[in-house]
């Protein structure tokens, strides 16, 4: 974008504008550094979470068909529904958190990214405007 440099008069005006422009650029480098950090932490718990809910599926599904072929009462019977249980549990934990931490919640944050990493490139190109004006004064 060009700036209207050229209504700058002054070195003072030229200093003024550029230390708006850097507060504004430290604001966005510091929310960028925490959208990236929690970018990086979102993917690998969104892969994590999607392969636990399809390992869990797998294993709902054996202990669906197994539970039925033991002995009512037996040890092994208790045990595998416990196991069934807890593995409904945690898929309903994991489903739950699908907000939160899943997939659409990790594309809006490379979102936001995106739109901070292009209003930091625009913020530079400003501070260069108003550093090229305040040097030809």
């Amino acid at each position: 974008m060009d700036y209207s440099v050229d209504l700058l008069t002054t070195r003072d005006d030229c200093d003024s504008a550029l230390a708006l422009a850097e507060a504004k650029l430290r604001d966005l480098n510091h929310r960028a550094g925490n959208l990236d950090y929690t970018h990086e932490n979102s993917t690998g718990s969104a892969t994590e979470e999607q392969a636990e809910l399809a390992s869990l599926d797998a294993e709902i599904t054996s202990l669906k068909a197994l539970i039925p072929t033991l002995a009512s009462g037996t040890r092994s019977r208790k045990d595998n529904e416990k196991n069934l249980r807890r593995a409904n549990y945690r898929q309903a934990i994991l489903n739950e958190n699908q907000a939160l931490r899943g997939p659409v919640t990790l594309l809006t944050r490379e979102l936001y990214l995106g739109q901070l990493q292009a209003q930091i490139a625009e913020t530079n190109a400003y501070k260069t405007a108003v550093a090229t004006r305040r040097e030809a004064l």
